[in-house]
């Protein structure tokens, strides 16, 4: 039963994967003009290696700024925590 909860699990993280993926310009559907002679439709899923790589490298930036913001914070308190210990 847990096994199949994994699996549920793992299958949404995939689609919103994929979904955000579509959203960002990382996958994109295209299909050139149709034959009138026949019935066949060609559609071609291509993948922006690129920008996928642009987007990484932007969430490690954003990412490092608001940790270091944090961690600037989480100090400063931790100072006055000590400063108001010594001063009583």
């Amino acid at each position: 039963m847990k096994k199949m909860t994994f699996v549920k699990v793992l299958v949404v993280l995939v689609l919103c994967l994929v979904g955000f993926g579509f959203y960002r310009g990382w996958f994109v559907l295209s299909s050139p003009g149709r034959g009138t002679e026949s019935n066949k439709v060609d559609v071609n899923l291509s993948m922006d290696g690129d920008k996928v790589k642009e987007d990484v490298v932007t969430a490690k930036e954003k990412a490092t700024e608001l940790t270091g913001k944090v961690t600037e914070e989480a100090k400063d308190l931790g100072d006055q925590a000590r400063d108001k210990v010594k001063s009583e």
